[in-house]
């Protein structure tokens, strides 16, 4: 089954079309098309509360985009959802009925928790993990943690903490404590053994550090880098490193999080499978669709 999913988050816009099965109870998982677009819409929400109208419009010229290459890819089914910048955002419903009107796309703005549980499917598409693990997926405005044991979700929230969101400085210092005491009380007792690292600033970071695909993360190569970049301008971030030019400057930022996770659980690396949100989607849309 050919699926798409287009993906509002608050740095960027994201379209996935992938081939889809499953058979013999298998997943089979075939990407055809992606396209990214840098619109940021974060950028706004955090600091004035709603998206300006320059920015609506280039969302919406984006979206036509998308919509274009879903008709050119015939696919059998899509769906579009939207996460931490069209949650805050004062004008969403506005956005979303532009969109509609427009476009004819159903914009489906999801809270954390069903961010986070979409995430999680992606890992349907791994096998043999039998210890208990975290999943912390860093976005431009939030930070979702789940928990799995078994195999099933046991602990999940959504923090106002993302790359995009720290940049405005617009991070309340009570929120770096509800998750330090939440890792604390709902997460460290139960021990996971690993964390998985979800988004497209750690699949960036993986590829600057020119880890192989198995190898993790390391919170002392997090720290290094970090110093690196800091002592480097935007620019120069550019010519040293593989990084696109939206994420110059959001990857700093991101990897303050994740390292403030592993310290927080005293664990020394995150592994980084390269699958998110857009993939989730597609994989529940399948299940929907042949249920």
């Amino acid at each position: 089954m050919k699926l798409g999913a287009i993906d509002v988050g608050s740095n960027a816009i994201r379209v996935l079309i992938a081939e889809v099965k499953k058979p013999l109870g298998v997943w089979r998982y075939s990407k055809i098309a992606y396209l990214r677009l840098p619109v940021r819409l974060g950028d706004d929400v955090f600091e004035k509360g709603s998206i300006s109208d320059a920015k609506i419009e280039r969302f919406l010229d984006g979206m036509k985009i998308f919509k274009a290459m879903l008709a050119f890819y015939k696919v059998d089914a899509y769906r579009a959802v939207a996460t931490s910048a069209m949650r805050d955002s004062n004008n969403a419903k506005r956005i979303q009925s532009r969109v509609f009107k427009e476009t004819g796309i159903t914009l489906d703005v999801i809270s954390g928790k069903e961010e986070a549980e979409l995430v999680y499917l992606t890992f349907q598409l791994m096998h043999n993990i039998k210890t208990n693990y975290l999943l912390v997926d860093v976005g431009g405005g939030s930070t979702e943690i789940t928990l799995f044991q078994d195999n099933q979700i046991h602990a999940a929230k959504s923090f106002q903490i993302g790359s995009v969101r720290m940049l405005k400085n617009k991070v309340k210092p009570e929120e770096w404590d509800k998750m330090r005491d939440w890792i604390a009380t709902e997460i460290a007792p139960h021990n996971p053994q690993r964390i998985f690292g979800s988004g497209g600033t750690i699949n960036s970071v993986h590829k600057v550090l020119e880890n192989s695909s198995k190898d993790p993360v390391t919170i002392h190569q997090l720290d290094s880098l970090v110093k690196t970049l800091e002592g480097l301008s935007l620019e120069e971030r550019l010519i040293r490193f593989p990084i696109k030019e939206d994420r110059a400057d959001v990857i700093v930022p991101a990897m303050q999080i994740y390292t403030f996770v592993l310290n927080s659980m005293n664990l020394t690396e995150v592994f980084v499978p390269k699958m998110g949100l857009s993939d989730g989607v597609l994989l529940d849309l399948y299940r929907d669709k042949t249920l």
